[in-house]
């Protein structure tokens, strides 16, 4: 199921450059179906461990990300906590 995720999140974020936002609105709006929530909180963590990892590639690659890279690490984790409470709250 979560492939089905993925389909529709490169669709939607890569190929038609919409905000992430607007894909988890749409996602919790059932716009794209019904997916079980186990599914959707593990897509979710999926994403969040690939923006981490850009994070970190970042701060590898210059200074002044690595500078940012904790607060912008924190930032995103505290997001994804939210994102999935909300899906597991719904």
């Amino acid at each position: 199921m979560t492939e089905r995720l993925w389909e529709i999140y490169e669709q939607l974020c890569q190929v038609e450059m919409r905000d992430f936002d607007e894909f988890v609105r749409r996602l919790r709006n059932r716009e794209f179906g019904e997916f079980p929530r186990s599914d959707v909180v593990a897509f979710l963590r999926e994403i969040e461990a690939n923006m981490l990892n850009n994070i970190h590639t970042k701060a590898m690659e210059h200074q002044r990300y690595a500078e940012m890279a904790d607060q912008v690490s924190e930032e995103t984790h505290l997001l994804f906590d939210e994102l999935i409470e909300d899906i597991e709250r719904s």
